[in-house]
């Protein structure tokens, strides 16, 4: 995945977080710079990257789970 920066037409910034050249997401936010706008995308592509906005019910437990007898 890539994070772009997109510039608008009153010379304002938007992000867009691609993945093989196709839109995952863009900003409705709008930035005074290029570079605020990318890394503003870069923390909303970590939440994508290590799902934090999914809901809890879709995220798969990674390694083994311990299970303790009581």
């Amino acid at each position: 995945m890539e994070v772009i920066a997109i510039a608008e037409p009153d010379v304002r910034w938007r992000w867009e977080i691609r993945h093989g050249g196709a839109v995952v997401q863009r900003s409705d936010d709008q930035f005074d710079t290029a570079h605020d706008a990318i890394q503003d995308g870069k923390r909303r592509l970590l939440t994508l990257w290590t799902g934090e906005e999914r809901p809890p019910s879709n995220r798969r437990l990674q390694g083994r789970q311990s299970h303790h007898s009581g």
